[in-house]
């Protein structure tokens, strides 16, 4: 049998997803194990996320306004 190929997500998708699943734990009739296994979705799938925006922050970057040179943007 073949093995499953995971789709990649793109973020916006990925950000639909994670609050769909925050939204069926919110559902008091959905059984406890089917809860731990959307709640362990939902934390892979959050650091997923936080990743690819770490990612796509590093590729940001600003013009400083006095010098006029491109700097790496830095995160308050």
């Amino acid at each position: 049998m073949a093995a499953k190929k995971k789709k990649t997500l793109s973020f916006e998708e990925g950000m639909d997803a994670l609050e769909a699943m925050i939204g069926r734990l919110g559902e008091a009739e959905l059984p406890l194990e089917e809860s731990i296994a959307l709640y362990e979705q939902g934390v892979a799938l959050c650091a997923q996320l936080e990743q690819e925006l770490a990612q796509k922050r590093r590729r940001i970057e600003q013009i400083d306004p006095e010098t006029g040179e491109v700097e790496p943007f830095e995160a308050s």
